[in-house]
């Protein structure tokens, strides 16, 4: 983990370290003829989140972006984004999804702070992957425009802001200390976004299976889960493992044991939990031993375990 504060009056020092973080680009004050740049940054492997307010109207002509996706998420205040052809103007109600490779640039009024989501393309073209079953044929171009009121769209951006609060805790018990924990919520943050924007393989996506799973799909999941639950699995490694898309993978275990590639997961994992609680030490920890074996909601463990074994985890421990 790392990350980065500045402010700054100087155009051509924001400038520079602004394009020091994304790409080269012209930075052109508006009639105010300066800026007053506050700019946080804060990452985690392939993902970061950008805090930027120029404090002023300014106009951004950057380079295309060779290998990373940005979300630009206004809190206040607009700007208009020229990209693929097509002006999206940016506000409270409609980020703008830039993608690598398209020439782009963009404006902001005074006054308009706003939270960037920066993805390296691998990392989505990885996801997609997962998600589809299969290496996506051309690369991930997003619709510029993104509306940022539906459901899925406010459950995403919570999710970031989450994870933007947690990196800045970063050495102070932050739940993405452990990197099992960071990587599957990074994963779920980059699913979560190519369902939620609709890009060139959405339809897919959502399409429905072509071919409904068989039950010997689900054995091999199970018996794969059951051989490496204890290591830092998700359920777009046993799809990948199994060379079939998650949606086959969910579909083929709620069709045939009407649950879910992680709820077994999770199943397994609690089973590995209950054997270390019973052998562990007195100064042993419950949270440790659950975040190891990938369990991050407290709340949602401790009543899980409490309705498979009968008891709390700390009984557990204690007995």
């Amino acid at each position: 983990m790392d990350s980065v504060k500045l402010s700054t009056t100087d155009v051509e020092r924001a400038r520079v370290e602004v394009g020091q973080i994304f790409c080269p680009h012209r930075l052109t004050p508006g009639a105010e003829r300066t800026v007053q740049l506050r700019l946080a940054v804060r990452r985690l492997g392939e993902l970061a989140v950008v805090d930027l307010d120029y404090g002023s109207s300014v106009r951004v002509q950057p380079e295309p972006l060779s290998s990373f996706y940005l979300v630009q998420m206004p809190y206040r205040g607009k700007g208009v984004v020229r990209h693929a052809g097509k002006d999206v103007f940016a506000t409270v109600e409609t980020a703008v999804v830039i993608s690598p490779q398209e020439p782009f640039e963009k404006e902001w009024s005074a006054g308009t702070p706003h939270r960037i989501f920066y993805v390296q393309r691998s990392c989505v073209e990885r996801e997609v992957q997962r998600l589809l079953g299969h290496p996506p044929h051309e690369p991930v171009r997003f619709e510029a425009g993104a509306p940022t009121t539906t459901p899925q769209a406010r459950a995403w951006r919570r999710g970031v802001d989450f994870f933007a609060a947690e990196l800045a805790q970063a050495g102070e018990s932050s739940l993405l200390d452990h990197p099992a924990v960071a990587r599957r919520f990074e994963e779920a943050l980059v699913g979560q976004l190519l369902i939620t924007h609709r890009h060139n393989y959405s339809d897919e996506l959502s399409a429905p299976s072509a071919n409904p799973p068989a039950r010997r799909l689900v054995r091999r999941a199970c018996a794969l889960i059951q051989d490496h639950y204890g290591e830092p699995l998700t359920v777009g490694d046993i799809a990948e493992a199994l060379g079939v898309s998650v949606r086959t993978l969910q579909d083929g275990f709620r069709r045939e044991l009407d649950t879910t590639p992680m709820a077994y997961l999770r199943s397994c994992r609690l089973d590995l939990v209950h054997r270390q609680l019973r052998t562990a030490g007195a100064r042993a920890s419950v949270t440790a031993i659950a975040l190891e074996h990938g369990f991050v909601h407290m709340g949602r463990f401790a009543s899980e375990y409490r309705t498979r074994f009968g008891e709390s985890p700390s009984t557990t421990l204690r007995g």
